[in-house]
């Protein structure tokens, strides 16, 4: 998928966005909030993965990851 420069201008300011409501909330805030394509969403602390994987998807978007999955960690003995 190819990214004309104003799709990529929009969904790099939803990351930076997205970025800074996940770093409040990790630092304590009660609710952060974001406004894309014309809808608010407010995230509290107990929906912070759901705020985790929406960063993931826009950095998948982007190419900066290569899946919005997040990796799966081995069990460590």
């Amino acid at each position: 998928m190819s990214l004309t420069p104003e799709q990529r201008a929009e969904l790099e300011a939803q990351l930076k966005k997205a970025r800074a409501a996940l770093f409040k909330l990790e630092t304590g805030a009660m609710t952060a909030s974001i406004t894309y394509e014309g809808e608010s969403v407010t995230y509290r602390a107990t929906s912070i993965g759901a705020l985790r994987n929406f960063v993931r998807e826009l950095e998948a978007k982007l190419g900066l990851r290569k899946s919005a999955r997040a990796r799966s960690r081995g069990v460590i003995f």
